[in-house]
């Protein structure tokens, strides 16, 4: 599964459709062949796990598919769940099957049965498996999330660390209007940029790179005379909610 992002630059923040006019200069997210496809054959694929057909006149497929999943697959744990752990007895269920079996064996051990643990020592086990999971709770971090393209972002969703990177042409002697960052900053601490046109310096300097005008809007700049420049730009600074 993936954003529609994967497939085009023209998204809002964090990877998400956006509304725009052609006419007022910032173009619609398309809806891309390529990820309704994605979209269309991942539900597909749910369903047909536990159904045996697809039926265009049934609207309730994909609820009896969720429906068959939940029964083929009961919840085990809804402490662990958050975790991807669904496969797995609470320790309540686990102490009261295991309290059964080590009853049975003390009563059973005068007949000849004695290849059964102990409550206490299912206990311990579990003590100890149930730690693990905490400290594996405790270590447990969110995701980066990015947009890998010509113009795009990474966000460190453990230190809200934003960083952004692009590029675009700059005429001779000028700058550009504002341009709007791929996603908005809370606050910008560094934007620059350097020209990688070969062959570009006279007589008026080399000079060109990039500044961040606001949090949400950076200009490019070139200072040299006879010839426009393509320019890279970097800029990092704090996400928004940080």
């Amino acid at each position: 599964m993936q954003r529609i992002s994967s497939w085009t630059d023209l998204v809002a923040a964090f990877g998400l459709f956006r509304y725009g006019t052609v006419t007022g200069g910032v173009a619609p997210t398309p809806l891309k062949a390529e990820w309704l496809n994605m979209v269309q054959e991942e539900l597909a694929n749910f369903i047909l796990a536990y159904l045996p057909a697809l039926d265009k006149d049934d609207n309730t497929q994909l609820l009896k598919a969720i429906q068959a999943f939940g029964s083929a697959y009961p919840l085990k744990s809804t402490t662990l769940a958050g975790y991807g752990i669904v496969d797995a007895y609470t320790k309540p269920e686990a102490d009261g099957l295991l309290s059964k079996k080590a009853n049975n064996a003390i009563t059973l051990a005068g007949y000849g049965i004695g290849d059964a643990y102990t409550k206490l020592v299912i206990d311990a086990a579990l003590a100890d498996k149930q730690a693990a999971i905490g400290n594996l709770a405790a270590t447990k971090q969110d995701k980066n999330t990015a947009l890998m393209a010509a113009n795009g972002w990474r966000l460190d969703k453990a230190t809200g660390l934003l960083e952004q990177w692009g590029n675009g042409y700059c005429p001779p002697d000028a700058a550009t209007a504002a341009i709007n960052f791929p996603t908005p900053f809370a606050e910008v601490y560094n934007c620059f940029g350097n020209k990688v046109t070969p062959n570009s310096q006279d007589g008026d300097g080399n000079a060109a790179g990039a500044l961040a005008i606001s949090a949400t809007q950076y200009q490019l700049f070139n200072d040299t005379v006879a010839y426009g420049a393509t320019i890279h730009w970097r800029a990092i600074g704090r996400a928004p909610g940080y």
